[in-house]
């Protein structure tokens, strides 16, 4: 439980200021392309500690690092009580994206090692549900806050004191050593012993610890980062957008989609590990969600360019909120059965390093998109990027099929 709410803490830290920075730059003076660099140096800081946090869980251990991490989401946001200058919010993205580049990597990390690897499903698919219910909550009160009146000093001091919960609340994470990477050795490697090689190709469990494993996530990474590329645009500039259509209540209105995504992909990440336990099979939500981030986004472009009633944004959330969940829990699930166990902390590096690289990009170049060419671009585009995600899983399971294929007519000949 402590490590739930700590990251959950963490979380809403990090999603009180996700659209509220973007907005206070534009509201300041700053350009679109401003804005959408705030997120975007955030997301790339984020991936480059997610590099190297593996190697400060097995220095530090996890407790340390998840407390810093926890510490850097929300203290250094207090420096916009004074400045708003572009060196000011980059820097100040920079350093947060520290914290939140350490947290993502070492929650899941400690998760898969806290966890048996029959429960992963459901445990992934739990701290999804309260990550989620965080985001939920959390992603609409900063500019809620604004809506009303509230200075934005007070939304900066509110997402300070949840942050330092967090660090508070990682003291009582349990302290356990991380996992170390062992030498390969025959005996110890499943792919040598007598298991059936249908299983094997059809679940992709098995793979040998050698220097090119993680090629094995690249797929799923594809199709997460595709996803997360429209998150960028939807996080960054759907407030703004709103805003503009209905300069009164422009705010709480794309507040409550926002809200309205999050529980979406609460809903859906913990169905989608649900099913993968059972059916014992990751993956099965993959193409389905894919599919409905895009027509989500589509969606929002069209009611925005048209504009078309809001129950249609309402529904245009909904979709992209269910499909990005279910490509979030059902790319973690097929990244973790893809490598060994002592391996979980370089999938999780992977999920969070797509997840993030994928958000940092769309906020950048859907940013510039946004000041050329409007925020029905900027959401056009983020949909046609979810078609590199699609493509690449069906590359994917063709390349299982014919693998398949092969293995069952060299069965055959034996």
């Amino acid at each position: 439980m402590p490590t739930i709410i700590a990251v959950a803490a963490a979380f809403a830290a990090f999603s009180i200021l996700l659209p509220v920075i973007p907005l206070a730059v534009i509201s300041h003076g700053g350009t679109d392309t401003l804005a959408g660099m705030a997120t975007g140096v955030f997301m790339a800081v984020t991936v480059a500690t997610q590099l190297i946090t593996n190697r400060l869980v097995q220095r530090f251990g996890f407790r340390p690092v998840m407390l810093v991490a926890a510490l850097l989401l929300g203290l250094p946001a207090l420096w916009h009580m004074f400045s708003f200058a572009a060196p000011s919010v980059l820097v100040v993205a920079g350093l947060r994206g520290i914290g939140f580049g350490a947290l993502c990597v070492a929650q899941y990390a400690l998760v898969g090692q806290l966890v048996p690897a029959g429960m992963l499903g459901k445990a992934s698919g739990l701290i999804g549900v309260f990550v989620g219910a965080s985001q939920m909550v959390f992603l609409p009160v900063g500019l809620w806050l604004l809506d009303a009146g509230v200075s934005m000093n007070i939304v900066l001091l509110l997402a300070a004191a949840v942050a330092l919960l967090a660090a508070v609340m990682c003291i009582w994470i349990p302290s356990i050593e991380p996992e170390r990477p062992e030498p390969w050795s025959p005996e110890h490697d499943p792919a040598v012993k007598k298991v059936s090689l249908r299983r094997r190709v059809t679940m992709r469990v098995v793979r040998r610890p050698r220097r090119k494993g993680m090629k094995v996530t690249i797929a799923p990474a594809i199709a997460l980062a595709s996803v997360s590329m429209g998150y960028g645009a939807v996080s960054s500039f759907l407030p703004a957008s709103v805003r503009e259509a209905d300069p009164i209540s422009g705010a709480s209105i794309a507040g409550m989609m926002l809200s309205i995504v999050g529980l979406a992909q609460l809903v859906s990440r913990y169905i989608s590990g649900s099913i993968a336990d059972r059916q014992n099979k990751a993956g099965l939500g993959m193409l389905p969600g894919l599919a409905l981030s895009s027509v989500g986004m589509a969606g929002m472009c069209a009611v925005i360019a048209w504009g078309l009633p809001l129950w249609l944004l309402i529904m245009a959330a909904v979709c992209f909120g269910a499909g990005f969940g279910l490509v979030q829990n059902d790319a973690l699930l097929e990244m973790f059965l893809r490598v060994p166990r002592e391996r979980l902390g370089s999938a999780s590096t992977v999920w969070n390093a797509s997840f993030d690289t994928g958000t940092g990009i769309g906020a950048i170049t859907l940013g510039m998109v946004a000041a050329s060419h409007g925020y029905t671009g900027a959401f056009l585009c983020g949909a046609i990027l979810v078609m590199l995600g699609i493509t690449a899983e069906v590359i994917d399971r063709v390349r299982r099929s014919r693998a398949l294929a092969k293995l069952s007519a060299s069965e055959a000949l034996r």
